[in-house]
């Protein structure tokens, strides 16, 4: 009985991952879109605002989803870090790295999460193992993405800035610090109420800079379709997808969540073929097919752990 438990829940942590990595994936459609009529600033605060209300709203409508309520200091606090090493710091560092470096250079930096958490781990979280699969998982991973995205660092003509790497690599390494605290809250509550939490404190942060700095909201007219692309966005890149993401990082731990990372420019390819009918390259099937591997290479898990815990 436990065993088939235990392949129900490997499989379940697959589904997981791939559900998370098409939502993330899929959102720079809605994300061109919105950003027709509203600033980047606003995009970021409005997808964790409306991911908030619609969080909320499931748990006015699903009361079982309060069972285990945290109200304890130390969770808030936690998840104050989390709203701001997850949300604030990176948007703001991204923002003003993308101006400096060329899209696919960013992407291949951003994937490095994986490799930021996995060290986080070894250091800091006691409770999870670490062992040689996820090390050859995580570096056949990022292999993958560079394979992914080398023709198109090849083919660019624009220069890249030093401190705009370091800005980029600094954002991976924050989203890495959130995938840890998320891992090591104190007490795990419901996945539904966490991602909400972190939510708001995200939309407070994101809105209080924006007031800061005096941040315009819009600059073109409102049209009622990029409306809705934005409450899509918010709906389900900005609450649902937290929601599997807090249950991923309880279930399979924080450094076989850093994965997502690697599969989001994955399937922002594969969705350029089928809404925008572009053509798969060779080095596309190649990604896909390492990064297959390193998700399962990170599953092997031989005799001895590498690193051992407690």
């Amino acid at each position: 009985m436990g065993q088939t438990n235990q392949i129900q829940g490997s499989r379940f942590r697959y589904v997981l991952l791939i559900l998370i990595a098409l939502i993330w994936g899929s959102q720079f459609l809605l994300n061109d879109l919105a950003l027709e009529v509203f600033t980047p600033q606003a995009v970021s605060w409005l997808r964790a605002t409306i991911g908030f209300l619609t969080l909320s709203g499931f748990l006015l409508i699903l009361p079982e989803a309060h069972d285990n309520p945290v109200s304890k200091i130390s969770y808030w606090r936690q998840i104050i870090m989390i709203g701001f090493f997850e949300a604030t710091l990176p948007f703001f560092l991204v923002a003003w790295g993308q101006q400096h470096v060329n899209s696919a250079i960013a992407a291949i930096l951003m994937s490095l999460v994986a490799i930021f958490t996995l060290i986080l781990v070894v250091l800091f979280v006691r409770s999870e193992p670490v062992t040689r699969g996820k090390f050859i998982g995580i570096a056949l991973g990022f292999a993958g993405v560079v394979v992914l995205l080398w023709p198109q660092v090849s083919q660019s003509q624009q220069g890249n800035s030093l401190l705009g790497s370091a800005a980029i690599l600094t954002a991976a390494l924050s989203f890495s610090i959130s995938l840890v605290l998320i891992r090591t809250l104190p007490e795990m509550g419901t996945p539904i109420k966490i991602a909400r939490d972190i939510l708001l404190c995200g939309a407070i942060e994101l809105g209080a800079l924006l007031l800061l700095l005096g941040q315009p909201l819009t600059h073109h007219p409102i049209e009622s379709n990029v409306v809705l692309a934005m409450v899509a966005q918010g709906a389900f890149a900005g609450g649902l997808v937290y929601v599997l993401y807090v249950r991923l990082v309880g279930l399979a731990g924080a450094t076989f969540a850093g994965f997502v990372n690697y599969l989001v420019p994955l399937v922002g390819v594969f969705l350029g073929v089928v809404f925008l009918q572009n053509k798969l390259s060779a080095s596309a099937y190649a990604s896909l097919l390492i990064l297959a591997l390193a998700v399962f290479a990170s599953e092997w898990k031989p005799t001895r752990k590498l690193v051992g815990r407690q």
